[in-house]
């Protein structure tokens, strides 16, 4: 059974890359995703970069879809990671339990990280004075844990949700397999 699940459209080497450092993953698409009958279990839930750009993903329709069983899920303990989304409209994380505004804008950035968080570690082995990101939270009531220097501001933030973690990153490289052996790590949580 998947400890942790990958949404999106189709397989592709994110996949790979989280199955090699947690075992296997499972590919959850947004047909699935939005079907009222589609139950999964699952430690982590993992949403690649591009999800709310049409060019690259059809997951934002589907995540609007499902928004009540995410909130469920964080709330029940579940741990979620969301990356960019690779847009610059407004709404394109109106379907979580947090407000915050994203600025889509690709460049590198001089970080600074929180070590106090368990989650500081998902850009350990980049270079932390040139970090790509594809952009940065403007608003957010989430801890910082992540800060870029150059724009003052974080590219990776940390939610509480009930029991759950959310977190929402802009760094636009693979999450370390430190980073991803601890959020596959806990019992699997209903989605």
């Amino acid at each position: 059974m998947s400890q942790t699940a990958v949404f999106w459209d189709s397989e592709m080497m994110f996949h790979k890359v989280v199955e090699e450092a947690t075992g296997p993953v499972e590919a959850v698409s947004p047909l699935m995703l939005a079907a009222p009958f589609f139950r999964g279990s699952f430690a982590g839930v993992i949403i690649p970069t591009g999800f709310g750009n049409v060019q690259y993903s059809r997951m934002l329709p589907a995540l609007r879809a499902c928004a009540s069983r995410i909130e469920e899920y964080l709330e029940a303990g579940g741990k979620m990671l969301v990356f960019g989304a690779a847009d610059a409209g407004p709404s394109r994380y109106d379907w979580l339990p947090v407000e915050v505004s994203y600025h889509f804008e690709f460049m590198e950035h001089a970080t600074e990280t929180d070590t106090s968080s368990p989650w500081g570690c998902l850009a350990d082995g980049y270079n932390q004075e040139k970090l790509p990101c594809d952009g940065w939270f403007e608003k957010s009531d989430g801890k910082a844990v992540i800060t870029s220097k150059t724009v003052n501001a974080p590219v990776l933030c940390e939610w509480k949700i009930g029991e759950g973690t959310l977190l929402l990153a802009g760094v636009h490289e693979y999450p370390s397999t430190a980073f991803l052996r601890e959020f596959a790590k806990g019992e699997p949580v209903s989605f």
